[in-house]
């Protein structure tokens, strides 16, 4: 690939610049090209690189530095940006839905034994 994903010159995220970040068409232009993302889109398999699944339309990327990650389904944007791309809370979240959420027990009213 001709550089994907790589850091281009930029002060900062689109987001942070309001409306100046978008492009003719109403989209967010991120420094890819159409051809860049298409490439990129062809790269990851024509699917969403989180749930390997829907048609992945939103170029995803980190705010601090404008570096795109790849190119989601609008479901899966929409829940990175919900999780505001913090990790921590990812991996909870995987983990609760997983059935691996932290369940004290109850000892006694108003007392739990934490789990070990």
């Amino acid at each position: 690939m001709s550089g994907i994903g790589t850091p281009r010159p930029r002060t900062a995220c689109p987001l942070a610049a309001g409306r100046a970040g978008r492009s003719a068409g109403g989209g967010r232009q991120y420094a890819l090209t159409e051809a860049e993302r298409d490439e990129l889109v062809v790269f990851q398999g024509g699917v969403c690189c989180v749930c390997l699944s829907a048609l992945p339309e939103h170029v995803d990327h980190r705010h601090e530095t404008g570096r795109v990650r790849g190119v989601l389904c609008f479901s899966c944007n929409a829940a990175l940006g919900q999780f505001k791309d913090r990790p921590d809370a990812i991996r909870r979240a995987a983990a609760y839905v997983e059935g691996n959420a932290w369940k004290p027990t109850l000892v006694a009213p108003g007392v739990y034994r934490l789990p070990s």
